[in-house]
């Protein structure tokens, strides 16, 4: 992976005083947004923040914006770090090679990938925490236990996986005033750290039991997830997920504790919980899982992760909104279910589109927008002059580790050239995971159509060519195949994938993803590759 120019400009608004930042509470929210439309809402936050309009020629003065979701697709447990005027951020990758993709941001709202910290798949990577200490940086991640990497700055290189021999989940890592250092886990757990963050020092305990939500509300489960911790005064505060990523739409939710010191005790806030969906109504479900981040003139936002109403099978998107602290100190998040409503941009910088997933394969590279599903050997893809020839892999779509990339639309297509060498066989997928998939594959002499349990769909091809299509239609999806792109034929004509989501399959949090793959022996070779909202 390489290092992209930096988007977005990066001029700042002119600072608000905190006396204009401190009376944006919950009740002059309500006042500000009674009764107007979105755009009113986030002209009257954006005013009473006291940010300076930004010119837009001879038309006047315009806002710039942004919209939820911050990364749409299958983006989850979010963890932000600011270091003086850049943002850096990853996300949870699963069983996907490359893993750990750091992305960089000088405005909050326009990421670049700049590196990625795993070359290969080493296990499942879950819910990392990403931290800065003393001109370092630090991953500390699940993988089968807790590992950590360093570098001595995000773009990389990143040192291989160390174990800390901490059979534990979701790291949250913190320092205290004696510079000592300590690593949260789920269950409210903590061990102290080494002083270079790479080993542990005596054994975890738990100095946290979460906060009881009423017992009414309708959660999958208590689950004190995600510790994540920042310092702002005199308190250290302690954010943690609780109610259960997936379940009922209204599961999830972020909560938050503050004490004088990293270790305790934490008395949880008035205000809880922080975020959290109250009804299926709302555009965004199960919302939890985040990290707190301050932009240089000291605004806070709330970055974390949720469903799209209806749409589990997109996975859980990045989020982000405002956060306004309380005279006694507490954080809040004064939008509520108004998330999903446009916002006044961070740093005065308007939000442009996330990185094109469509790929003529022209770089050299595999851009950041690819992911191998248990992939050992990342040699195995090569791309250049418009061209990706894939190793076969494996006897069948399940064994052949496919190359995916993560949908953000309800509604999209996709398609692709592919070739057929030698004795290998080309497949276009839609993939929970690859045991769990509908995919068109061609081979010499015929062109099938699968499902997860059956062959949906079969046909005699002459030659070693074919144009692959998918189109799904908010879940139904229909695969096409066609001899020159002009005229297409119907293999398959409603596949229902509404079933490729975690409730459905009741294991990994994946989401539905469009896929390439190369099985058997040989090679492939994949061109014009597009994906499309439509």
């Amino acid at each position: 992976m390489t290092d992209e120019k930096h988007s977005g400009s990066t001029s700042t608004p002119s600072s608000p005083r905190n006396d204009q930042y401190s009376k944006v509470t919950r009740r002059s929210w309500l006042k500000l947004t009674a009764g107007v439309s979105a755009a009113t809402v986030a002209n009257r936050f954006l005013d009473a923040w006291g940010e300076t309009p930004r010119s837009s020629g001879e038309g006047g003065a315009s806002k710039a914006m942004f919209k939820n979701p911050l990364f749409a697709g299958d983006y989850p447990d979010p963890t932000i770090l600011r270091v003086g005027e850049d943002f850096y951020m990853t996300h949870t990758s699963y069983s996907y090679a490359p893993g750990l993709v750091i992305w960089h941001s000088r405005d909050l709202v326009n990421w670049t990938p700049v590196s990625h910290v795993l070359d290969q798949t080493h296990g499942e990577v879950w819910a990392p925490d990403l931290v800065e200490h003393d001109g370092r940086y630090f991953i500390y991640f699940p993988m089968g236990g807790l590992f950590v990497v360093h570098a001595e700055h995000p773009r990389g290189p990143w040192s291989a996986p160390i174990n800390l021999r901490v059979n534990d989940i979701d790291p949250g890592h913190v320092v205290g005033p004696d510079g000592k250092r300590y690593l949260y886990t789920a269950g409210g757990h903590v061990v102290e750290l080494s002083d270079d963050g790479l080993s542990t020092v005596g054994q975890s305990r738990r100095v946290y039991e979460g906060w009881k939500y009423p017992q009414q509300w309708k959660t999958e489960g208590f689950w004190l997830e995600s510790p994540k911790l920042t310092q702002r005064g005199e308190y250290y505060y302690l954010i943690c997920a609780e109610g259960g990523t997936a379940g009922p739409p209204t599961s999830h939710m972020a909560v938050v504790a503050r004490s004088k010191s990293p270790l305790g005790p934490w008395e949880n806030s008035p205000h809880n919980p922080l975020i959290h969906t109250y009804s299926a109504d709302e555009e965004w479900w199960s919302v939890g899982h985040g990290t707190l981040v301050s932009t240089p003139d000291d605004r806070w936002y709330f970055v974390y992760h949720g469903y799209r109403k209806g749409f589990q099978t997109l996975g859980r998107n990045t989020l982000m909104e405002p956060v306004e602290w309380t005279r006694d100190g507490w954080p809040r998040a004064p939008l509520g279910a108004r998330r999903s409503e446009p916002m006044p941009a961070p740093m005065g910088v308007a939000q442009r589109p996330m990185i094109e997933l469509s790929d003529d394969f022209k770089a050299p590279v595999l851009k950041a927008t690819w992911g191998a599903w248990k992939e050992s050997d990342m040699s195995r893809f090569k791309t250049g002059d418009g061209v990706l020839i894939v190793q076969a892999k494996g006897n069948s779509y399940a064994e052949s580790s496919p190359l995916t990339i993560m949908a953000r639309d309800e509604s999209y297509l996709v398609q692709v050239i592919a070739e057929i060498q030698d004795e290998s066989c080309a497949a276009l997928g839609l993939e929970y995971n690859p045991k769990v998939a509908v995919s068109v594959q061609l081979k010499s002499g015929e062109i099938n159509v699968y499902g997860p349990k059956e062959k949906l769909a079969s046909r005699e091809w002459h030659g070693k060519t074919a144009w692959f299509g998918l189109v799904n239609q908010k879940n139904h999806v229909e695969i096409l195949v066609s001899e020159n792109g002009q005229k297409w034929q119907s293999l398959c004509a409603d596949f229902d994938a509404s079933g490729f989501n975690q409730n459905e399959q009741r294991g990994g949090f994946q989401a539905a993803r469009p896929a390439i793959a190369a099985i058997g022996h040989g090679s492939t070779r994949f061109s014009e590759f597009r994906y499309q909202e439509i």
